[in-house]
């Protein structure tokens, strides 16, 4: 009777893709491919929608750029600028409609604040009290901060001219963070302080604008040093002019001689 026993060296080894199966059999898949198994569908979701919120962010700020840039063009055209290095038209001449436009159809971009500034600046020129409040409505919204300061140093300034205290409004630029105008602030205070006659409220508003203000135009070129040394200057007494000797009355010229002797029509006689 034969045996079927074989010897180590008859068995033929197994390939990897028998290795490969067995393992399967015995251990089953590795965790990482249970997981894959038993979640693919919301991976693959998960994938799909990752993809389409990228897509919608590109496109969101995309839009948001071309309105952002639409609206800038808006704004050249409410200052009717038609080609480069043409000047600006004044306030009163700005484009109301393009500004309108602009303050309802782009709000929320960068171009709307400085409609909204430009239309204050519109009004005011026209001779309109409602600009003043449009220019206070850029000073409280969400403009950057140098478009606020600018609205309230044409606020502050329109009130100088109305004779009414713009002192509130120059103080706000003043506490606002470093700013274009804040030198120009602290000038005005200090002005207006020594207008009524307190020198020190003035000397801490001159050399405030020193200390904070060291790059602006109005502390390089001394114009606030100049100011802090007047301070020091007393302004001259005005002296009453000594009262001037009456004049005759026949005689408004004042002769050194007196009266003017009256001549008659005496002939000349050589022989006297």
């Amino acid at each position: 009777m034969e045996t079927n026993t074989k010897n180590n060296e008859d068995i033929q080894p197994l390939s990897p893709e028998e290795i490969k199966a067995i393992g399967e059999i015995a251990i089953g898949p590795s965790k990482h491919e249970q997981f894959l198994n038993a979640h693919y569908k919301k991976l693959m979701w998960g994938g799909i929608s990752l993809g389409i919120a990228a897509g919608c962010i590109i496109a969101f700020f995309s839009h948001r750029n071309d309105k952002q840039v639409d609206a800038a063009a808006l704004v050249v055209q409410s200052m009717k600028i038609t080609q480069p290095g043409q000047g600006v038209a004044s306030a009163d001449e700005y484009d109301t409609a393009a500004l309108n436009t602009l303050q309802q159809d782009y709000s929320g971009t960068p171009s709307a604040a400085t409609a909204g500034l430009m239309q204050g600046l519109s009004l005011l020129a026209k001779g309109e009290e409602a600009g003043a409040s449009a220019l206070e409505a850029v000073a409280n919204g969400d403009a950057p901060v140098a478009l606020k300061a600018r609205a309230l140093a044409a606020l502050a300034t329109y009130q100088l001219q109305q004779q009414k205290d713009s002192v509130p409004t120059w103080t706000r630029i003043a506490q606002m963070e470093a700013n274009p105008y804040s030198a120009l602030a602290y000038l005005m205070l200090g002005d207006l302080a020594k207008d009524k006659g307190d020198k020190e409220a003035a000397r801490s508003w001159y050399e405030q604008g020193v200390a904070k203000c060291p790059t602006s135009a109005l502390v390089t070129d001394k114009t606030m040093e100049m100011r802090l040394t007047l301070l020091e200057v007393d302004a001259p007494t005005p002296v009453e002019a000594a009262p001037q000797p009456a004049q005759p009355a026949g005689n408004p010229l004042g002769s050194p001689f007196g009266e003017v002797p009256e001549v008659g029509n005496t002939e000349f006689n050589p022989e006297i």
